[in-house]
């Protein structure tokens, strides 16, 4: 029987963390009027079994698309699975799979994964990956690790995949975004194709915007810091993380008839989409792969301030 989900709660928020599929986060809400809690993220449903229909799912050994599942490291050629339509591999390989709780208190869990006790590892180095989630009196603290624990060097790249609820306790919500980025890549099929740089869209970021546009974008953002704000409701969530996070990722997608979905993603990762390919040929040097010795580990960490206004 699957371990049962990790019930952390304080004075602010609740939250939960299921180890049966990928460590994800499966909800996390605020208290607001009325004592109800009110999801910061979107809330999972009862039971689920993939990781893209959690609140917020971990991205491990790699994030984002990497293109046509293959890329050359080191002399080899590496060819992976792929998971996506488009035929990329995308957001990395323990997002689906089960991981062990190492331990928990009333507001913490601490879990890991190990891809030597599955014979199916889309990855061809084996790694280890550690999780920690944190309720605080000022919000959520998360670590992540990744570890190689191979025989030869690997690339990684990690990060995390929030899914934010549009409107929380007011349904008139706007949602505005303020990031510290310092450029935004030229894409094809969501892939750079070039450096990143600066404009009119990276300003606006940088004095806060309404998030309004369709969008799926990756930004260079080197200190990692971010606030997104419930107008209506009073709510702000601000972002401090590691400086090897490098990245954001802006995912915002409006439905046909012009209206938003009721979530949007704001992502702190460690590498840009299709980074081991960049790395590879050399067309973009802020690509943020992290190339591990064998026993060598990247560490990462977002922490989440959640704040009423």
């Amino acid at each position: 029987m699957p371990p049962q989900r990790c019930l952390l709660e304080n004075d602010l928020l609740r939250a939960e963390i299921d180890p049966a599929v990928g460590a994800c986060i499966t909800d996390l809400a605020i208290r607001g009027p009325r004592a109800h809690g009110w999801p910061i993220l979107r809330r999972s449903p009862g039971i689920v079994n993939r990781g893209e229909d959690t609140a917020c799912y971990l991205l491990s050994p790699w994030s984002n698309r990497i293109r046509d599942a293959a890329f050359r490291f080191n002399g080899r050629d590496i060819r992976l699975r792929p998971n996506w339509p488009d035929g990329t591999a995308i957001h990395g390989d323990v997002r689906d799979r089960p991981w062990r709780i190492l331990d928990r208190s009333p507001v913490s869990a601490r879990l890991l994964f190990d891809s030597r006790a599955h014979d199916n590892i889309n990855w061809p180095w084996s790694f280890t990956t550690q999780a920690r989630f944190e309720l605080t009196e000022q919000g959520l603290e998360c670590d992540l690790s990744i570890t190689n624990t191979d025989e030869s060097v690997m690339p990684a790249g990690g990060g995390f995949h929030p899914f934010f609820s549009r409107t929380l306790w007011d349904v008139r919500d706007e949602i505005q975004v303020r990031a510290a980025v310092t450029g935004r890549y030229p894409c094809e099929r969501i892939m750079p194709t070039g450096p990143a740089s600066m404009d009119d869209l990276c300003e606006r970021l940088n004095r806060g915007t309404s998030l309004d546009m369709p969008l799926d974008d990756v930004f260079d953002c080197p200190t990692g810091r971010a606030e997104l704000r419930w107008t209506r409701s009073g709510v702000r969530a601000s972002f401090d993380s590691s400086s090897n996070f490098g990245h954001l990722v802006i995912f915002s997608p409006i439905a046909g008839n012009g209206s938003p979905y009721p979530f949007f993603c704001v992502e702190p990762v460690s590498m840009v989409n299709d980074g081991f390919n960049l790395m590879a040929s050399g067309q973009v040097r802020s690509h943020g792969v992290q190339v591990l010795q064998p026993g060598e580990r990247l560490d990462l960490s977002w922490r989440m301030r959640i704040s009423i206004d």
